[in-house]
């Protein structure tokens, strides 16, 4: 990446290679540009992956399920479907992105862990994973 792309286009850019396992292997479509990001849309999940570019500056991914009918449902963040699902520990999805090279560092670890946690469950499965764990307790 060079220096000529302000950190939001960059970011972007490394989402869009580091995730292409979505469009390529798990038949998603996208992505789409949102205000924060890319939100690509698959058989019955949507991810969007987020930088947060404030004060304590965040990389984010959120799951959502998405029913027949296309309404988006609950949504869990994938640091949290990752331990849920038994993949790992938290500390293997970080958020903190205070640097321009933790945020691209950032984007790459997501998509190692949503790859990992899509290769162990069916999107069904991830589906009842994120009602489940997105349940008023």
């Amino acid at each position: 990446m060079g220096s000529e792309l302000d950190l939001p286009d960059e970011f972007r850019s490394e989402v869009e290679a580091a995730f292409s396992f979505l469009l390529e292997e798990a038949g998603f479509a996208g992505p789409e540009r949102t205000e924060h990001g890319l939100l690509f849309r698959g058989p019955g999940l949507d991810v969007d992956v987020w930088l947060f570019d404030g004060r304590e500056p965040q990389v984010a991914t959120g799951v959502a399920a998405v029913g027949p009918d296309g309404i988006r449902g609950r949504r869990a963040w994938l640091d949290e479907l990752y331990v849920a699902a038994g993949c790992g520990p938290a500390q293997d999805v970080p958020g903190s992105a205070p640097t321009r090279r933790s945020t691209i560092k950032r984007v790459h670890q997501h998509a190692t862990a949503l790859r990992r946690l899509m290769t162990g469950l069916s999107a069904p499965e991830l589906s009842q994973l994120i009602i489940r764990w997105s349940a008023p307790r």
